[in-house]
């Protein structure tokens, strides 16, 4: 880092300061040129603080909302792949109370100064802001207890809506707790029925509705998740799952109304990106159309793949819901969290377990009006807990499963390397290949890697079927392609997601006549779009294949609604090809064979909600590649990431 660039009058001492965090990632030149540019406007000199000042502005880049002063580390500042000689090279001030002092000294810190310090933790002003007003929103919302208009047939409709069971079955609770709540949260890990439960949800309100409307389609309602892979597949889970509805659900509808004024309302629905809900202006992308003041026009708001939700986001999202709209949360909060800055749904559901269900006594009266059993529940003072049910019971994989059994054992703190071992390797839908430690993808997972990308490859190259239209054929090659992903831990490297396209390119070609994979463009290629574009309505994590039409010209081909859209490569948005993508990135999927690439070395990235993540994209076959002591390691470390919204909304309840 050279002195020259600065223009503070410290420039040597800041420079030799910030330079080994500039080079090990964990400070931007932007972060830099901001704290060096502020440190010249005022009469700041003491580069410790002009330290602390630079990780607080580049902490969201690295998933933190804050800098803790009095915890933070240097490795949980430094990227995934992090030279660990750099990461040692990392000094922070050994004292840290004093440095604590002098940052909470600085003129650059206060309440109407860019920077805050709040229990012990330096924000930007900005994410201060995010923070409070989130936290403010949240808490309003989630103790607020709302009446239905008729608690009887609320009641009669949760019974004919879910099927009789014995103890207390937490779907329904989730449908009730949604109708009975300004704000609801509803966890669970993939297969745990929380779409099923949203559309028996959307049910209830509607019924709800219709008792004191009687024209109208039904109650302005927004349906809206991170990415537009997301929104479609929570349209095509709600209408795969219509006529079951159907058969169930005319006992839950008031009198007068019928079923097919219900699933009207069901089939218009249409989801939507956060993003474009809200209103983006690509003119101010970090301000949308919708806010406090201009607030969304529905009355229900349901947001699916929460956990993905970025803290900034989640902030704006919340400021624009109506005061009097429901707000529907839907996640995994054992996931990944956002790519972004944040652990929000995690934060939210904060101290709720699985083990047990604990509410208040107000809102178990209510929840003893709509016919939820309420004996086995522990009665606690109002709080956040009241607003939030996790789904237990998994239905993509049996939990006796290798693959079901994985995925719990991966939650524990006490899951070791030798049992995930041994799980691995003697149940018959897991298998565990092992690292040759040499940096090179091994023999064995190549053939594998090969084998269960090939079939859509060899259907493309053989071309439709006698009778079938090239649309149709396209289709099944899509189809065919989404039943196996490799999935990596790290992009870079050999065996990140950039070496792993590369070394199944390279595979496929020699094994099939006529593959011809090129630096950019070519037939056959599967891609991943890596940013929104509403003009041609492709979106972050849409997956499709380059194709030929009639005419021979190339085009990328699509699914859409239960058929083929097409996009000339020259108007796809940025993306990248996607043979394997990032556990990141693959959240919210799910395929029939997932193969999961941990690095042979570990880092920080690898933690337990890592390989849970990957795990979980499995429904019936699960490949790992993972040396055991890495997998160990992985499995005994959790995501780490600063942020004051669990305290803020828990510590006070």
């Amino acid at each position: 880092m050279n002195a020259a660039v600065l223009t503070h009058p410290q420039a040597e001492a800041l420079a030799a300061r910030l330079a080994p965090f500039v080079d090990a990632e964990a400070l931007s030149e932007l972060a830099v040129h901001v704290v060096d540019t502020l440190g010249c406007r005022s009469n700041e000199t003491d580069v410790d603080v002009l330290l602390a000042l630079a990780l607080a502005v580049h902490a969201p880049t690295r998933g933190h909302i804050c800098v803790p002063l009095a915890s933070i580390q240097p490795d949980h500042l430094v990227p995934e792949d992090c030279d660990p000689e750099q990461v040692t090279a990392l000094q922070l001030p050994a004292d840290r109370p004093d440095w604590q002092a002098r940052v909470q000294a600085s003129e650059l810190v206060g309440d109407t100064a860019p920077f805050r310090l709040d229990a012990g933790s330096l924000y930007t002003q900005r994410y201060h802001q995010y923070e409070h007003q989130l936290a403010a929103n949240l808490r309003e919302r989630l103790v607020e207890r709302r009446t239905p208009a008729d608690s009887g047939l609320l009641a009669d409709g949760l019974s004919a809506l879910f099927e009789p069971r014995t103890g207390l079955d937490r779907q329904r609770l989730g449908a009730a707790m949604a109708v009975l709540r300004g704000l609801t949260v509803i966890s669970g890990g993939p297969g745990t029925g929380k779409t099923h439960t949203v559309s028996r949800v959307l049910t209830a309100l509607w019924a709800q509705w219709a008792t004191e409307n009687a024209d109208g389609v039904g109650p302005r309602t927004a349906l809206a998740a991170p990415t537009g892979k997301a929104a479609a597949r929570m349209k095509e889970s709600i209408a795969k799952g219509l006529p079951q509805l159907e058969a169930s659900a005319e006992k839950a509808l008031p009198k007068g109304r019928d079923v097919g004024d219900l699933s009207s309302f069901l089939t218009e629905l249409q989801p939507a990106t956060l993003h474009r809900l809200l209103g983006y202006q690509p003119h101010s992308p970090t301000r949308f159309r919708h806010n406090r003041d201009n607030p969304l026009p529905h009355d229900i708001v349901i947001v699916d793949e929460a956990s993905m939700v970025d803290f900034a986001l989640m902030a704006k999202l919340v400021d624009a819901v109506a005061p009097k709209a429901r707000l529907i949360l839907l996640g995994d909060k054992n996931q990944l969290a956002s790519v972004e800055a944040g652990t929000v749904l995690s934060d939210i559901a904060g101290r709720v377990t699985a083990d047990s269900i604990e509410l208040s006594a107000g809102f178990l009266a209510d929840l003893a009006n709509a016919g939820i059993a309420t004996e086995n529940i522990k009665t606690v003072a109002p709080g956040p807990q009241d607003g939030v049910v996790l789904l237990t019971e998994s239905r993509r994989f049996d939990a006796d499963s290798g693959i079901g059994r994985f995925a719990s054992a991966c939650l524990s703190n006490t899951f070791s390397a030798d049992e995930a071992t041994e799980l691995l390797t003697t149940s018959d839908d897991t298998t565990l290949l092992q690292h040759a430690n040499n940096g090179l993808l091994p023999k064995d997972a190549l053939a594998c890697i090969v084998a269960g990308t090939r079939p859509y490859l060899d259907t493309l190259m053989r071309g439709p079927n006698s009778g079938q239209s090239l649309t149709e054929h396209h289709r099944e090659v899509l189809v065919q392609f989404d039943q196996f992903r490799v999935l990596a831990a790290h992009r870079r490297g050999r065996l990140g997601v950039g070496g792993l396209n590369g070394a199944t390119e390279a595979a496929l070609k020699e094994r099939i006549p006529g593959f011809a994979p090129a630096a950019s463009d070519y037939f056959g290629r599967p891609i991943m779009v890596r940013r929104n574009d509403p003009v041609v309505g492709r979106y972050n994590g849409d997956v499709g294949v380059m194709v030929h039409t009639t005419e021979g010209v190339l085009t990328t081909a699509f699914l859409a609604d239960g058929g083929v859209e097409y996009l000339a490569p020259a108007r796809l948005p940025e993306h990248q090809t996607v043979f394997a993508m990032t556990i990141h990135k693959s959240q919210g999927s799910e395929f029939d064979h997932a193969f999961v690439v941990l690095p042979e070395q570990s880092s920080p990235i690898l933690t337990r909600e890592l390989v849970y993540t990957g795990v979980t994209r499995a429904k019936n076959q699960l490949t790992l590649l993972a040396n055991t002591a890495v997998l160990g390691e992985a499995l005994s470390r959790t995501v780490r990431r600063a942020s004051g919204l669990r305290a803020k909304l828990w510590e006070t309840s």
